[in-house]
């Protein structure tokens, strides 16, 4: 499966450097001289994520609004490779711009680690507040040493908590609980409220749920939905510990070369599909817990205080190292803007 999956992709990126070869003096020009201009957004959601949607959109508005001056090429699901594939595109210039969870980037851009951290905000508006603001800029100014620049924040939403035993009420009741471990500041995390993990791969979490080699599992509410982990797990509990952001970034030599109007109609219409995809978002979300009871699933929210005792807790076992990755100063930055937004 592994080299079919690289076969395809592969094909992809041989596409798209077709593409460019066809465009390349358009984009060469950036539209200053009345050329057309190419823009192609390579990212890895599926072509019904309200991510797509709302590029979509951006593609249809950036178009007419140019009089088809601009042509806007959207490669979805990972059709030009993981996260990190495609950002490296994007950087070289072979592709214009790029979507990916901040995540996927740290290692790049270790002062996106910032976003690890647990607990940040209270819900997602506080969360658009303080990604559309200062803070928000400061992490995307950090793209700028590579090459890229920050256009803003998507989001995938919140991560919740599912397990096949109890309803989780207290921060007690995660003690002993086994779960998929993937990163060492999630492991680190998690492992200071007593909660135990294994190191899986995404693919073979469903596997291991079904066989009862873990409890549970966390992860956004439209993936614990789309993947079927309910057949597996019982119990839903909104924890929101976690907010994972959908970072959309662009190649900035592409980016200081357009011409003001063409520069204008694009910064315009990125606000605009960045704030489509976060009301498609969260009505897919209600939607999708709608959904759960009907499939056996048991919801409930965890109380505010003991999601405040879970943060401290999480917090303190990882702050000193997302501060060795972000520097004492963003740390700061970050933080005070998280409760003036609050």
């Amino acid at each position: 499966m592994k080299k079919k999956s690289s076969f395809f992709v592969s094909i992809g990126i041989l596409i798209v450097f077709f593409l460019a070869g066809c465009s390349g003096g358009a984009n060469e020009a950036n539209g200053k001289g009345g050329d057309k201009v190419v823009i192609r957004i390579g990212h890895d959601s599926s072509t019904n994520h309200p991510s797509h949607t709302a590029l979509e959109e951006f593609e249809k508005t950036v178009e007419q609004r140019s009089e088809n001056k601009i042509d806007v090429q959207l490669f979805p699901a990972g059709q030009l490779g993981d996260a990190s594939e495609i950002m490296e595109q994007v950087r070289r210039g072979d592709v214009e711009m790029g979507l990916g969870a901040s995540t996927h980037f740290t290692k790049t851009f270790p002062e996106l680690a910032v976003w690890e951290s647990f607990y940040l905000f209270d819900d997602a508006a506080h969360a658009h507040r303080v990604l559309d603001g200062k803070a928000g800029q400061e992490t995307l100014d950090a793209l700028n040493s590579n090459g890229l620049t920050g256009l803003g924040y998507m989001e995938i939403g919140f991560r919740n908590f599912s397990n096949d035993k109890k309803p989780l009420e207290t921060i007690e009741d995660f003690n002993g609980l086994k779960i998929r471990g993937y990163n060492p500041l999630q492991i680190k995390a998690w492992e200071s409220l007593g909660v135990s993990l294994t190191n899986l791969a995404w693919g073979e979490l469903f596997t291991s749920l079904q066989q009862n080699l873990i409890d549970g599992q966390e992860s956004a509410t439209t993936s614990f939905y789309d993947e079927k982990f309910y057949e597996a797990q019982e119990y839903w509990t909104l924890t929101k510990h976690v907010y994972t952001n959908y970072l959309w970034y662009t190649n900035s030599k592409f980016m200081d070369g357009l011409s003001g109007e063409n520069k204008e109609i694009i910064q315009e219409e990125i606000k605009n599909a960045i704030t489509l995809e976060r009301e498609l978002m969260a009505q897919l979300e209600e939607e999708t817990l709608e959904k759960l009871p009907e499939e056996g699933v048991k919801v409930n929210d965890l109380p505010l205080e003991e999601r405040h005792k879970m943060g401290e807790s999480m917090n303190n076992a990882i702050k000193d190292d997302i501060i060795k990755q972000t520097g004492q100063e963003l740390y700061d930055l970050v933080k005070a803007e998280v409760d003036k937004e609050r």
